[in-house]
């Protein structure tokens, strides 16, 4: 009766509420009845399962509460991480990790001891060695039981610095649910785990515990620590090896959940956005500094990152009352799913990649996410989309989930690939699992965040007729069983086996292993032969070039991989290696086009240059071969350039435009003139502008400039092509808007009178906001001017370009400070978060004037917006002009119906959203931003300031991203200051010009678009 009640209510109320903003609303506990716990006994019936699948309670309390992380050990034991300690009660460190047993072997566990305790808030675990590793924010520590009691009698931190930004870890500043976790054994021989989105700055402990280890390893001993370097995991994840301690960066970055497929792919999550492939590892990121590589985290899910998911529980009253009062502006909180309580991803956790033998084939290589919030299990097919994978849901669970359950307090958190080649499933199960800091006080109060602290289950996902087999006893097998296993058909037999032979360093496996390699009949098994090999370090040329040769891509691709790691630019596996410029596999040639960067032999350009010309329509085999040319850029430019019909392709001029920047970047005077030369005798093909742009591009990024790299003036034919064409309605609308980017490269003086002709009234806008981007490029005291010349005729949105430019240098904010004191500009022009930034800004000056000009920050007008435009839900919408509007308005940052730029979230993700939800994002776009969609400002040393999404970064460089993707690509070096605003990349004032009914058709469109 409460949820209907709750969910009628009328629309006056929501009025009200923009009125009473501020003032927090009150229930009772009436309004907020508990929900019981279901017992062990009973909580089989609350599931709804897949056709031909069965759970089985494999532990439950009191054997195992809150249990959030897993890792089985070489003897099919349990090590199991309990977050007692979730979500407010960190100082008193409660979390433990418990070791489980099955001793009669019927596959549920009958022992459990504490095997480790007194940790706060711990999140990962993973065996090795007879012991655990344990990542407990900010250490991963090592314990071991040596008397075989269940009981650790060793523990030391080994890794310390996770989450060192919020030292000294406080509760109410730490998010308990980013945080390292996921730890994973991976082919490379390394423990890879997810630093999450709390980052640190990690460095090994020197103690005698790990100077010992190294001398056993063979490594000698560490540096003194107070030289030896932290690593810096700000939006990426990591990887150590486990004998020799060497830790680095890994790309990733997400949430929490981390595995890999069989073919060692990465794939990772977040809280909404339950999918995605990490496309290529970071150490290919850094190693050319005039390459800018694309994020390397994909969203994968045919139906968007927060999909729609079906849970058959009910909602939970607190959140149905939550979701009204963020909807009506009653407290602070992100509106989701069109303001239903339910219904879409919200809690993804624990991506995992299903790599058992129990289940038929038509499951493995399946990914299995959870949503903890809405109690279920979601899965997810992967298909080859090029380079990368495209996740769907399987045909007969389009409406229905693989797993569901009744129970609200069923809070699937994590995964393991089991012994016994089944899915085991970590229930927390909690009362409430939801984020603290997310709850309003007068809700707060009347839950018992603790409810559960004493409660959990292991569950075992098994297909019907499912039959135990014996609990492995792998720390007893010999090495010639251990290489016997790697042809396993469980992953998890295969990764055990393959980490027992690495822990074991035995020297007689080598020979077991080539012949593995020589004459197994599974791929997989030919393929952890390879790294097995090379973990001992006996893997040869010989081997390498026999495995180049495999009749599996799988096998081919990995031995690629290892080749730079064991040969010299010359000799046989070199010649091996470019026989697979054609290899039938993406995935080999893929990997190729990376490893070929790892050596200077002469004919790697000629390698590169086949597989750009077959593969240039993917973006991530062009960034591959991109990665791969810090040197050698200007040979395969001179070879391409010889290909005519692959120079006039739409992708092909795209690379070309990529290359020249990269070139630029470089800044060889000689290089650079292959370009020149190029241009000179090509001004007039296609490609020109997007070459000189790019070209210039690069350069400037290397703090040269065109004009000055192109003293003999050859590209003045392309100038002047360039300045004779912006007049010219008969050149197509692109080809216009490229030559006004191309002239941003030369100067005000020869382009500012032309480039600022285009401001004038009757203009195109889109042509306006190329000459506003061109104009802003020059520094130059008077691209003030010309931007201001025309402003009274400029559209609303042309009118916010030229805002956000000039406030991109001092000289340019103190003219745009005289503009409004001359009343040319309105301060009702400037977005609340460009006064917060004027207000804030770095000069105390300019500091000072924002306050003379604009008054102290004002209290928050955007409700009195909001509530102006209310009509507008009352109006029926014509979705034609919606999508005219959104074209005009929201194009520029988002996609939807496949037109539009991927800034921000994919338009798609708001079908469902219903209409307040939509009026209120649209009006309020910083009522709360997702973190990844909080914008940055970069400050440079030469004084301009910078701002967008931090799409990607690197040991190099920092890639800004802003409206119609466009990407700032800017040196570290150059960087003087880089900062969160603390807002949304989108603007407010988007209304501006827009009648009530032309929001309700916008609103209209946005909600049936495809």
């Amino acid at each position: 009766m409460l949820i209907r009640r709750l969910i009628a209510w009328p629309l006056a109320l929501f009025w009200f509420a923009l009125g009473t903003r501020g003032v927090e609303p009150e229930v009772g506990e009436k309004d907020l009845p508990r929900v019981p716990p279901t017992e062990p006994s009973q909580a089989l019936s609350t599931f709804q399962i897949k056709k031909g699948f069965h759970l089985d309670l494999v532990a439950a309390e009191p054997l195992v509460v809150d249990p959030i992380a897993m890792s089985f050990d070489e003897d099919g034991r349990l090590y199991v991480v309990e977050m007692r300690d979730y979500s407010e009660r960190r100082p008193e460190r409660l979390g433990r990790v418990r070791r489980l047993e099955d001793r009669d072997g019927d596959g549920r566990f009958d022992r459990s001891t504490v095997y480790a305790d007194d940790l706060p808030w711990p999140t990962a675990v993973f065996c090795y060695d007879g012991g655990v590793f344990i990542g407990a924010t900010p250490d991963i520590l090592f314990c071991k039981d040596t008397n075989d009691n269940g009981v650790a009698d060793i523990r030391e931190v080994v890794f310390t610095g996770f989450a060192n930004d919020y030292a000294p870890y406080e509760t109410n500043r730490l998010n308990v649910q980013a945080l390292l976790n996921s730890f994973n054994w991976n082919l490379d021989n390394r423990i890879h785990g997810s630093a999450s989105m709390s980052g640190g700055k990690v460095r090994m402990v020197e103690s005698a515990f790990t100077r010992a280890w190294l001398e056993r390893a063979g490594t000698g001993h560490p540096s003194p620590v107070t030289n030896h370097k932290s690593v810096d995991l700000r939006g990426r994840d990591f990887s150590f090896d486990p004998r020799t301690l060497d830790f680095r960066a890994e790309s990733g970055g997400a949430q929490h959940g981390m595995s890999f497929d069989s073919r060692g792919r990465k794939f990772v999550c977040s809280n909404s956005d339950h999918i995605q492939l990490v496309t290529y590892e970071d150490r290919y990121a850094s190693r050319n500094p005039f390459f800018a590589m694309p994020p390397p985290r994909s969203s994968i899910a045919a139906d968007g990152p927060a999909a729609e998911v079906f849970r058959i529980s009910p909602d939970e009253p607190w959140r149905v009352i939550r979701t009204r009062w963020r909807v009506a502006g009653l407290v602070p909180g992100p509106v989701e799913g069109g303001g239903r309580p339910s219904g879409y991803f919200t809690g993804a956790t624990g991506t995992t990649i299903y790599r058992g033998d129990a289940f038929s084939e038509e499951y493995r290589e399946n990914a299995f996410i959870a949503d903890c919030g809405s109690n279920l299990v979601h899965r997810k097919k992967l298909l080859p989309d090029g380079v990368g994978l495209i996740a769907r849901r399987p045909d007969d669970e389009q409406q229905v989930e693989f797993l569901a359950s009744r129970d609200n307090w069923f809070r699937p958190v994590q995964f393991a690939n089991a012994p016994d080649g089944t899915l085991y499933i970590a229930d927390m199960y909690r009362e409430v699992i939801e984020h603290p800091w997310s709850l309003p006080e007068s809700i707060k109060k009347h839950l018992d965040l603790n409810s559960g602290n004493d409660r959990g289950r292991i569950y075992r996902v098994a297909p019907d007729g499912f039959r135990q087999p014996k609990r492995p006893h792998l720390s007893v097998a010999t090495t010639k069983e251990l290489v016997a296993l790697l042809q396993h058909p469980n992953g998890w037999q295969r990764d055990t086996a393959a980490r027992l032979l690495y822990e074991r360093q035995d020297g007689l496996a080598a020979p077991l292993l080539k012949e593995s390699l020589r004459n197994s009949r599974s791929a997989l098994a030919r393929m952890h032969s390879l790294y097995v090999l090379h973990g001992l370090g006996k893997l040869d040329e010989a081997t390498e070039r026999k495995a180049l040769q495999d009749r599996d891509s799988i096998v081919r691709q990995h031995a690629v991989r290892l080749t730079a790691t064991i040969s010299g630019s010359s000799g046989q596996p070199w010649k091996e290696l470019t026989r697979l410029e054609d290899d039938p596999d993406i995935q080999v040639r893929y990997q190729l086009a990376f490893t070929l960067g790892d050596f200077r032999h002469p004919d790697a350009t000629k390698a590169l240059a086949r597989i750009v010309r077959r593969d240039t329509g993917d973006r991530w085999m062009r960034a591959a071969v991109l990665s791969s040319l810090k040197e050698g850029a200007a040979d395969l430019f001179e070879q391409l350039a010889a290909d005519a019909p692959f120079r006039d392709s739409a992708d092909g001029r795209e690379f070309f435009g990529q290359l020249a920047g990269l070139i630029g970047a470089k800044n060889d005077p000689g290089e650079v003139q292959t370009v020149l030369h190029f241009l000179q005798k090509n001004a007039d093909s296609d490609v020109a502008f997007v070459l000189a742009r790019g070209l210039g591009e690069g350069l400037r990024n290397a703090g040269a400039s065109l004009p000055r790299a192109d003293p003999a003036q050859a590209l003045e034919p392309i100038f002047a092509r360039a300045i004779a064409i912006l007049n010219d309605a008969t050149v197509s609308r692109q080809t216009r808007i490229q030559a006004i980017q191309f002239l941003a490269l030369s100067s005000l003086a020869e382009a500012g009178a032309t480039l600022s002709s285009l401001l004038a009234a009757g203009r195109p806008e889109p042509l306006q906001l190329a000459a506003v981007a061109a104009l802003a490029r020059f520094n130059d005291p008077g691209v003030s001017g010309a931007l201001l010349e025309h402003w009274p005729q400029l559209s609303a949105r042309v009118r916010g370009e030229v805002l956000a430019s000039l406030l991109t240098r001092p000289e340019r904010i103190n003219a745009l400070f005289q503009a409004v004191e001359e009343r040319t500009v309105s301060p009702s022009e400037f977005t609340a978060q460009q006064l917060q930034m004027l207000r804030a800004h770095r000069d105390p000056k300019i500091r000072g004037q924002a306050i003379r000009l604009f008054g102290a920050p004002p209290a928050s007008r955007r409700d009195d917006v909001v509530k102006a435009y209310l009509p507008a839900l009352q109006l029926r919408g014509n979705p034609a002009n919606g999508k005219r509007i959104s074209l005009e308005r929201c194009a520029t940052c988002h996609r939807i119906g496949g037109q539009g730029h991927a800034v921000g979230p994919d338009l798609m993700s708001v079908k469902t959203a219903g209409k307040e939800t939509l009026l209120v994002n649209i009006l309020d776009p910083n009522r709360e931003v997702a973190p990844r969609y909080l914008n940055y400002t970069v400050e440079t040393k030469s004084g301009e300031s910078i701002s967008g999404l931090i799409a990607s970064e690197s040991s190099s460089s920092v890639t800004l991203r802003g409206p119609n993707e466009m990407e700032t690509v800017v040196p570290r070096a150059q960087i003087e200051r880089l900062q969160p605003s603390g807002q949304s990349l989108m603007p407010e004032g988007l209304e501006v010009g827009l009648t009530p009914q032309d929001m309700a058709d916008l609103i209209e469109y946005l909600g049936v678009a495809d």
